[in-house]
């Protein structure tokens, strides 16, 4: 999935196997200790929630997901499924759900979309009576508590268009920076942090107002592939306000069958890439004075790790994609980039410049 497995935002691989973590015994336990469930209603004093789950041939992974929100002790919810004309058994795994206690909005394309449109398509399906959305991968999960933990800090100020928390990847809980004495940050001054690695954004786990994401459309544009998800929920961010609740409240899982996996491995650095978009859309705003400096710093150290990687073998279409990031930004790639790069570089080592340090920070 977009933005999934490239240890994204900060986050580095812990060396865990991918894939793998103890069962989820939570699962057996909150069928038995959450109170009894009530249809959505309108009249519910409980805002609803939207859950929205894209799925396209997501058998090995789609019935612990489905279970973890059938789990939900948030009594106002819906699942949302769009299955992109999956071959394998996919509908049957959402058809065993149906008539469970968290109520199943199936949807099913005649024929297979790319993965932009189809996350499109699966947001369009929202009910319009719905206060907050949520987007769960098909082979993700969220612990129990999850929405009513994010929709409970969402509720305390109106202005919050976008929920965080922390959550389980590479099999443990990393720190993502946001400072542990606050929970709610300005839009800008949330984006100013991520932008800098102040603070980590792992976007396919958070809740978003509805109301916000109304206001983007479409909700997924280009032109980023792997960091559609990070654009899209910086946009919403940049125009409300953001949230983070200091407990883990989900599980992402990475593997070698994710579209990330397959197509935006770290050694491919295409969240470096990605950078050159989010800093020139969002940092004007959200970094002011400083952004001109920011960016010839990123710059600098964007242009070092394509000579690296080049060296190391990266493909010709890797390749090709970091050069039309570096234009869409308002450079050219040629001699006079590497030599400026390079001659920062020896600075940097002695100390007498400063070297990019914000996002992504790894690769």
């Amino acid at each position: 999935m977009p933005g999934k497995g490239q240890a994204a935002f900060g986050l580095r691989p812990a060396g865990h196997a991918p894939g793998t973590r103890p069962r989820l015994a939570w699962f057996v336990l909150a069928r038995h200790v959450v109170q009894p469930f009530r249809k959505p209603s309108l009249s519910m004093s409980c805002p609803l929630v939207a859950v929205v789950t894209p799925v396209y041939n997501g058998e090995a992974w789609l019935d612990e997901t489905m279970q973890s929100v059938q789990a939900q002790t948030w009594p106002n919810t819906v699942h949302v499924l769009l299955d992109n004309a999956s071959t394998d058994g996919t509908a049957a795994i959402i058809a065993r759900h149906q008539g469970g206690r968290v109520p199943l909005m199936v949807f099913r394309n005649a024929e297979t979309l790319p993965m932009m449109a189809n996350w499109n398509k699966a947001f369009s399906h929202v009910p319009e009576a719905a206060t907050y959305v949520r987007l769960l991968c098909a082979d993700d999960t969220i612990t129990p508590d999850a929405l009513a933990e994010t929709v409970a800090l969402a509720e305390t100020d109106p202005e919050i268009g976008v929920v965080g928390s922390l959550h389980s990847y590479y099999g443990q809980t990393h720190d993502m920076l946001w400072p542990a004495d606050r929970s709610v940050f300005g839009g800008q001054e949330a984006v100013r942090m991520i932008l800098l690695k102040q603070g980590v954004l792992f976007a396919v786990q958070t809740l978003w107002r509805k109301s916000v994401a109304d206001r983007r459309q479409p909700l997924f544009a280009p032109p980023l592939a792997g960091g559609m998800d990070v654009d899209t929920v910086m946009g919403l961010i940049a125009m409300s306000k953001f949230g983070f609740v200091h407990k883990s409240l989900a599980f992402t899982r990475v593997h070698e069958e994710s579209e990330t996996s397959r197509n935006f491995a770290p050694e491919t650095r295409s969240l470096t890439r990605d950078a050159a978009y989010l800093l020139t859309r969002y940092g004007p705003d959200a970094l002011g004075d400083d952004f001109r400096r920011y960016l010839l710093q990123y710059r600098r150290y964007f242009v070092r790790r394509i000579i690296e990687s080049r060296r190391a073998g990266l493909d010709d279409r890797q390749f090709g994609l970091h050069r039309q990031a570096l234009e869409r930004a308002g450079w050219s790639w040629g001699p006079g980039l590497m030599l400026d790069a390079i001659i920062d570089w020896g600075l940097v080592r002695l100390g007498l410049r400063q070297t990019w340090t914000g996002f992504p920070g790894w690769q």
